[in-house]
């Protein structure tokens, strides 16, 4: 069981697991730009499952690549619906830009 909590970014193995954003619950930084990789077993799909989300509209965001469609842009105050993956990764991009802090995200995965 991973828990990434200070590193902003890095690859993470493991069937389960949580990511959050930078010092969550407290405020994330300003122009953070953190990549976490999630990597299961060949053959495995990833499914995550947000319980937590608060971020500044349109300026601050999460991308997240490797689920239908290819390319899911998340971004202000509403816990956005479970993403599945459709090969054995995933990869979430967290941008912020430089006024405005909030929550951020919290989120568990599971291969």
């Amino acid at each position: 069981f991973l828990v990434a909590e200070d590193a902003c970014g890095g690859t993470m193995r493991g069937s389960t697991g949580i990511i959050s954003s930078p010092n969550f619950p407290n405020e994330y930084h300003n122009n953070a730009d953190c990549t976490w990789t999630i990597v299961a077993e060949p053959g495995d799909t990833i499914s995550l499952i947000f319980t937590d989300f608060q971020m500044e509209e349109k300026y601050d965001y999460l991308e997240i690549e490797g689920s239908e469609p290819p390319t899911i842009g998340l971004s202000g105050m509403n816990i956005p619906p479970p993403v599945i993956s459709n090969k054995n990764w995933l990869r979430l991009h967290f941008v912020t830009d430089s006024n405005h802090r909030y929550r951020g995200f919290s989120a568990h995965y599971q291969g």
